[in-house]
Order: structure tokens, then C-alpha cells, then sequence
């Protein structure tokens, strides 16, 4: 076994290195040979080429040699590696003197050969002149320096050989071999099988004569001493199987090891070809190649920019002095990474579709290309992907320090709005934004919060808060967002006056989903183990102290974002809960405008408001007015003066019905105005009143009732008085700026139409406009609003513009259907 191991050392322990140097000094010989043949050069000419002169080439003269071959003579299957010219240099220097003589050099051309089938030894090339020498009988070997040559008339294959002839032939016309080629390796191989073989015959021999032996004392009897050596045989007997078992393995082994051989040969033989193919693959790819090694470099940057703030922990992260600036540069180096990678695949995607596409271009450079275009493009995505979940971690990183830093400033900032009892936050917004300012720089917040009781914050941590708000200066609303967090009650707490339990007095009971706004805390009442806030109740403006959940765990509160509307149709905002009439209008909110809730909803009990359409008798102007208010005042009433003819009837110049004369009569409907009376007429039993007529302004008297109790005329009631100035409007309900027609006098007469109507009364909230920061009380229904969040998503394509004004505006990018958009500022 230990034979048949080093038998196979070469190939399982060396890999065969020596076999694969062997082929490499061959096709060198066959280069040589042909390139001999083709210069009519003999091997001691070759020798002196080689040489340049000297009485042997040495090594370092040797492989330079080789290595200028390949171009030479334009060979490119002897472009061999420097270890491989030095391995071929260490073969062919067979007496290791550390030079090639000349016998050496012709040594390497020496090829041997096996006879596998009877052949002719002739003495010339020519078969058909040529004449026999010898027969040659399978089994003999012969040598040559000349390689193989082609006798193209016949296709067959012949060799000048060592013997005073030629063997002819090689191969015949039908391919059939009579000479086979004696190699380094088929040597080795025959040898090591021989030897496998000898070695398993061996074992298997030991192992069948201990059996027998054990047979034989077996049958011996059951003497101690035999029974004692039938168990030494057994043991010799397993030790024989485990060795055959080996023999068995090692033979596998060797099996593989070829395979394995075969496969570094072929990839040897194809080398050059695979060369190039590779070059032609590389001048294919090397736009592309370029600028992938840009966006390569481009991520290492980032990396290295962002290595040690992500390797800190978290107390290390806290007490990180500059944050903001690793997160620009991250966020800088992104971006850079990003504009590389598009364009490395942008040029990866040109070279790909500039690759042939016929079957005919599967093999060779393009393939290869290809593949490695497409390896190009996994390899710049993957690159991307990486850039983003650094740039995440990195953010995740600042956004630790936000979570920290962001509730203690909020806190701080609160504190100094109860210090200078500043309760709406736009107020104290206008502070900070400065006169007519519409954002508050981070510059300024910054500057501010540093100067505020409790807050010892690095600057750069600050400048992270700025930007978590808003990056580009800070907004009102999101100002807000920051400034102010709301609760809504989930199941009925008490509000109390003080923090402590134990000493507090409740001020009411808050009931389910009423929203408090945080003033204060969450704080701790340690005696009773419970986290408690002071909040202010947005239904009635009540400050107090409230529990966030019972000592059970039991919750009384849930955070909720800040309640806004959004107007359904214009409607009108009141400087009080209780304003009566349009005196007490701030101003009118339009379609879409958004409403942030201060106080409310107050319940209140309101009567409907009455809407009248009508026709003013004194210019005919045409609209709606407002004949009573929620709050139950009136602007107008029916007109007990105004009289309708329902029969017609005479008007005269006198109340005596005797003496008068008639002045025309008046037809059924038409109107007249009461200037005196009703009169009474005793004598004649008839009631009169004197009028003027709408119609022409003829006064007179008029019999209202004869004295049959026929009625003439009534009190009209289409006919309104205004008892106050009151708009006189287009649309029901309006409450829309320049939807006036003009304001009705007071004591003006309008004709009702046929339409009037009722205003619902809804529920009375106090709210700003975000638009401009507006305050006023507001009525609330199903028709006038409705809950309202910043986020919008858009139903149609459309562009985002730079400015508010869109005629001539710059396009950041187009907004796709679907993509859900934060308001900053508007409607």
C-alpha cells in the first residue's frame, strides 16, 4: 500500500505538475520544429540562435527567450507564464548544471513511439517509391527528432524514425492508428497501474491465505495455543482487508486525479485561445470597465467617510460632536455614488447592445463579454444597494440623537411659551420667524433653544433637530408639529388642578375622545406609581393635570397627531363662539382652505339659521338674505304693509266713499303699500286704508273689505322688512368673499320668491388658518368640512414646480399617479 501511494504521489500529491510542464516543453519543441523547417535551421543552429553564441543558455537567458516568443514568432499557445518558463528551463537542464546544452536543447525534440499494429519501414517519405526496410511487429519502439509530416496526396501521416528507414505510415486514410506516441504521462500511468494492480493481487493474495490458515486451524480442534493463533490470523486478516480497502480508495482517488489532469491539460492546450479571446473581451468592455472602477471608488470614499461613525456605540453616538456633517458628507457621497452607477450602466447597456447577436457569436470574445457586462451590472447595483443601507444606518444613527435631543428642546421650548403665557403656538412662532416671517431659520432656532433653561445640547446635535423638522428653514405647521403633542382620551379620567394625587382637587371629568394638548411632562407620581402630563383641553380651553394610564396599565390617554379641516365650502369664520351677524366675521374661508383646531367643538344649542331669496322692491335686485341667525337674531320680518288686491278694486281720491272719485282701478295681485288706517266706514259698513301704489306710486284710498264682508285686499306675505343691514347675496348659503350683490338698508322691502331655507347649526369650533394665521370661531357639519392631514396623493401624473406661481416655473420632477406628497405650505 505504501508503494502504490508513492507510486501516485506525482499525480495526487504533485497534481500532475511535472506531466503539464512535459506538454508545455512539447509544444515548444513543435513550434521550434516547424519554425526550424520553415528557416531550413538544424537543431545546432537553433542551439546558436538561441544561445547567442554561448556554450549553453541559462536560465535567466532562457526564460527571457520565452518570453519573447509569443511575439516573435507569433505563437500565441507559447505565451507561458514566468513560473511555467522556469519549471520548462529546470525539465530540459536534465544534469541540473544550471544551463541548457546543445545535446540538451536537441534532447527536447526527441519524440518515441509504440507500435500498436503491424506497419512498414520504409526509406523515404513517399510510400509509393519508397522501399520496405523492415517490419515493424506491435509492441516495438521507436525514436525520431522530426515530429510527424503529411503526405497530403494520400492523408496519411508519417514520421522520419530511428532505424535506417521510415515507419509508413503513421495513420491511414480511414484513421487507423498504427504508432501511438510515448508521453511522459502515459508512461507514469502505465506504471502507477501496474503497480495499483500489483499491489491489490498482493493483498488480496494475504488476505485469501489468511482465510485459509484460519480454516485450517479451525479444523484443527480446540486446542488453546491453535485458538490463540486463529485470533493473531484474524487480526492479520483485518489488517489485509483494511488494506485492500485502502487500495480501493487510493484507486479512486487516482481515477479523479486524471480527470482532474486531463481537464488542466485541455485548459492549457486552449490557453492562448482563451487569451484571446479575453484581450478582444477586454477591449470590449474597457469603456464600461472604467467607469464602473469610478463608481468603485466612489463607494469606497463613502465607506471610508462613514466607517467610524457607524462603528460607534451608543454612548459613543451621544457624545458624537459633528453628526450633521458626517451625515451631509454621506448623504453628498450617495449621491455621487449614484450619478457614477448610472452612468457605469448606462455605458454597460451601450456595450451590450453593440454585441453580436447571431448564433455564429457564441463563442469567443462576445460571449465572455456578456457575461461579464452582465456581472458588470449585478456588481453596480449591488454597489448602490450597499450605498443605501450605509446612508440608512448613517441616518438611523442621527436619528437616535434626534430622538433624544428632540424631545428635551420641545420640552425647554413649551416651558418658555407657559413662561410668557403664550398659548397659541403661532405666536410664538412669529417670535422666532421675525416680522413677516414665513419660516424660521435653523440658524435662529438653534441660536434660541442654546439660550434656553436645561438645554446643554452640541451645536451639530442641534442642527440634526433643525433638519428632522424641516430641512429648508422651518414652517409654521411643522413648527408646530414639533412644538405640540395632542392626547385623545380613550376612556373617562379626571382633570385635576395639582400632580400630586393624593392632594389634588378634580376640576372636571374628561370624557372619551376629547383631545388635550401636552403643556407639561410625562412626569412620574411616585407615591402612586402612575406617569401624569398638564394638558389643555381643546373642547373648553381648561388647563390641568391628567393620567396617562391607571396603575393597572389601564390607558386613559393615546397620542394623537394635531386636528385639522379642511373646508368643504366657503364658510364664514366668527370672532366669537356667540358673534351675531355679519358685524362679527372675521373673514370668509374658502373651498379647500385648511383650518388647524385651537378650541372646540363647545357644545352649543343654536337655532337654524333662515335663508330667504327675494327681490328688493326698490331696485329689483335679486339674491338671498339672511332673515334670522343661528344665534336667533333677525334682520328681516314679513311687511304687515304690504297689501295684495285678491279682487279688483277702485282707488280714489277721498276716504268718503259718497263724495270721491275714482283715480283707476287696481287688478287682482297688485300691490300697494299702507301710508294710513286700516279705516272703518260705519255709514256704509266697508273698512278702507289709503296706499300708494308699487307700481306707479298713485296714492289713494282703498276698500279692503265691502260691506258684505267681501275681502278686496290682504296683507301680503311675500314681503319682508330689513330691520338691520344684512348682504344681499348670490348663492345659498353664501359666505364666499365677492358673492355680495350689495347690502340691504335698513327698512328696505323685499319680495320673497319661492324659495327659502334653513342653515344647520352644527357644532361651533375655534380654529387659525394656516393661509395666514387667521383666528375665529367656525360652525362644523358634514357640509362645511372635514378632518384634514398634510398628505396628499396625487390621482394623475403632474409636475412639481420650484414656486408657488406656476406659469414659467421651474420643474423639480414629475409627480407620479400614486405618490403620496407632504403639504409644506397652502392651499
Amino acid at each position: 500500500v505504501r508503494k502504490a501511494r508513492e507510486a501516485a504521489a506525482p499525480l495526487l500529491e504533485e497534481g500532475g505538475e511535472r506531466f503539464l510542464v512535459a506538454a508545455s516543453v512539447r509544444t515548444l519543441a513543435q513550434v521550434w520544429r516547424e519554425h526550424m523547417e520553415a528557416k531550413g535551421l538544424s537543431h545546432e543552429a537553433l542551439f546558436a540562435e538561441a544561445a547567442g553564441g554561448a556554450d549553453g543558455i541559462a536560465k535567466d537567458a532562457f526564460v527571457a527567450l520565452l518570453g519573447k516568443l509569443p511575439e516573435a514568432l507569433e505563437r500565441e499557445e507559447l505565451a507561458f507564464s514566468e513560473a511555467r518558463r522556469e519549471a520548462m528551463f529546470q525539465q530540459i537542464d536534465a544534469d541540473g548544471d544550471g544551463k541548457i546544452s546543445k545535446e540538451e536543447l536537441k534532447a527536447m525534440f526527441k519524440q518515441r513511439f509504440t507500435v500498436v499494429k503491424e506497419i512498414t519501414l520504409t526509406d523515404s517519405m513517399d510510400v509509393a517509391k519508397g522501399k520496405a526496410v523492415a517490419k515493424l511487429e506491435g509492441g516495438e519502439v521507436l525514436e525520431t527528432y522530426h515530429g510527424g509530416q503529411k503526405e497530403e496526396a494520400r492523408d496519411m501521416l508519417g514520421s522520419s524514425a530511428r532505424w535506417s528507414g521510415r515507419a509508413r505510415p503513421a495513420s491511414s486514410p480511414q484513421g487507423t492508428k498504427f504508432v501511438e506516441l510515448v508521453s511522459p504521462l502515459a508512461s507514469f500511468n502505465s506504471e502507477l497501474s501496474k503497480t495499483i494492480d500489483a499491489a491489490l493481487k498482493f493483498v488480496q493474495k494475504s488476505g485469501s491465505l489468511c482465510a485459509s490458515k484460519m480454516q485450517e486451524l479451525q479444523a484443527a480442534g480446540k486446542d488453546e495455543v491453535l485458538k490463540q493463533a486463529a485470533q493473531e490470523v484474524a487480526k492479520l486478516k483485518a489488517r489485509a482487508a483494511a488494506a485492500n480497502a485502502e487500495l480501493q480508495k487510493l484507486k479512486g482517488r487516482i481515477a479523479e486525479g486524471k480527470a482532474e489532469l486531463a481537464r488542466k491539460e485541455k485548459q492549457e492546450a486552449n490557453a492562448h485561445i482563451e487569451a484571446r479571446a479575453q484581450k478582444q473581451a477586454d477591449a470590449i468592455l474597457a469603456p464600461a470597465v472604467a467607469k464602473v472602477e469610478r463608481a468603485e471608488a466612489a463607494f469606497a470614499s463613502m465607506e471610508e467617510a462613514t466607517k467610524t461613525w457607524l462603528s460607534l456605540g451608543k454612548e459613543e453616538v451621544d457624545a458624537f460632536a459633528t453628526p450633521l456633517s458626517v451625515k451631509a458628507e454621506a448623504e453628498r457621497l450617495a449621491q455621487a455614488l449614484a450619478s457614477e452607477v448610472d452612468a457605469a450602466r448606462e455605458a454597460v447597456l451601450a456595450q451590450t447592445s453593440e454585441l453580436p447577436k447571431a448564433k455564429e457569436a457564441q463563442q469567443g470574445a462576445a460571449p465572455r463579454a456578456r457575461h461579464e457586462l452582465g456581472r458588470m451590472s449585478g456588481h453596480l447595483l449591488g454597489l448602490k444597494k450597499k450605498s443605501q443601507l450605509a446612508l440608512e444606518a448613517v441616518r438611523r444613527q442621527c436619528q437616535a440623537i434626534v430622538d433624544a435631543r428632540g424631545p428635551q428642546l420641545s420640552s425647554a421650548m413649551r416651558a418658555e411659551m407657559l413662561s410668557k403665557e403664550l398659548t397659541i403656538v403661532a405666536r410664538y412662532f412669529s417670535q422666532l420667524a421675525g416680522p413677516g416671517g414665513a419660516t424660521i431659520s435653523h440658524e435662529a432656532f438653534a441660536k434660541h433653544v442654546e439660550g434656553l433653561p436645561g438645554v446643554a445640547c452640541m451645536p451639530e446635535h442641534i442642527g440634526l433637530v433643525c433638519e428632522s423638522i424641516e430641512v429648508a428653514g422651518i414652517g409654521r405647521r411643522k413648527f408646530q408639529a414639533f412644538l405640540q403633542q395632542y392626547y385623545k382620551v380613550v376612556k373617562g379620567i379626571a382633570i385635576t388642578d395639582v400632580f400630586e394625587i393624593s392632594t389634588a382637587q378634580t376640576l372636571r371629568k374628561a370624557d372619551a375622545d376629547e383631545i388635550v394638548e401636552l403643556l407639561e411632562g410625562p412626569r412620574e407620581d411616585e407615591k402612586v406609581g402612575l406617569k401624569r402630563i398638564r394638558g389643555r383641553s381643546l373642547l373648553d380651553g381648561l388647563t390641568g393635570w391628567i393620567s396617562l394610564k391607571g396603575n393597572q396599565g389601564t390607558p386613559f390617554l393615546v397620542p394623537v397627531e394635531k386636528p385639522y379641516y379642511a373646508c368643504k365650502a366657503p364658510v364664514p369664520m366668527d370672532q366669537d363662539v356667540a358673534s351675531q351677524g355679519d358685524a362679527g366675521v372675521v373673514r370668509s374661508l374658502k373651498a379647500d382652505e385648511v383650518l388647524e383646531l385651537l378650541e372646540g367643538p363647545r357644545q352649543l344649542t343654536c337655532e337654524p339659521a333662515v335663508r330667504v331669496r327675494g327681490k328688493a322692491t326698490s331696485d329689483g335686485a335679486m339674491g338671498w338674505f339672511t332673515a334670522k341667525d343661528k344665534n336667533g337674531v333677525v334682520f328681516a320680518e314679513a311687511d304687515s304693509k304690504y297689501y295684495s288686491c285678491v279682487a279688483a278694486v277702485a282707488i280714489t281720491d277721498d276716504f268718503d266713499i259718497k263724495s270721491c272719485k275714482v283715480l283707476r282701478k287696481l287688478d287682482v295681485n297688485e300691490l300697494f303699500t299702507v301710508e294710513e288706517g286700516p279705516v272703518e266706514e260705519k255709514d256704509a259698513g266697508i273698512t278702507r286704508v289709503k296706499g300708494k301704489c308699487v307700481k306707479d306710486d298713485l296714492v289713494g284710498w282703498v276698500t279692503i273689505k265691502g260691506n258684505a264682508g267681501t275681502k278686496y285686499a290682504e296683507p301680503s306675505t311675500k314681503h319682508f322688512c330689513v330691520l338691520r343691514e344684512v348682504p344681499l347675496t348670490k348663492l345659498f348659503p353664501s359666505e364666499a368673499c365677492g358673492d355680495e350683490v350689495r347690502v340691504l338698508a335698513r327698512g328696505e322691502a323685499m319680495h320673497r320668491g319661492s324659495e327659502a331655507g334653513d342653515l344647520p347649526a352644527g357644532e361651533p369650533r375655534e380654529g387659525q388658518a394656516l393661509s395666514d394665521a387667521a383666528e375665529g370661531w367656525i360652525t362644523l357639519s358634514d357640509k362645511t368640512a372635514r378632518p384634514w392631514t398634510p398628505f396628499y396623493k396625487c390621482k394623475v401624473a403632474s409636475p412639481l414646480h420650484r414656486t408657488l406661481a406656476a406659469e414659467g416655473a421651474e420643474v423639480v420632477r414629475e409627480v407620479s399617479a400614486g405618490e403620496v406628497i407632504e403639504m409644506l405650505e397652502g392651499p
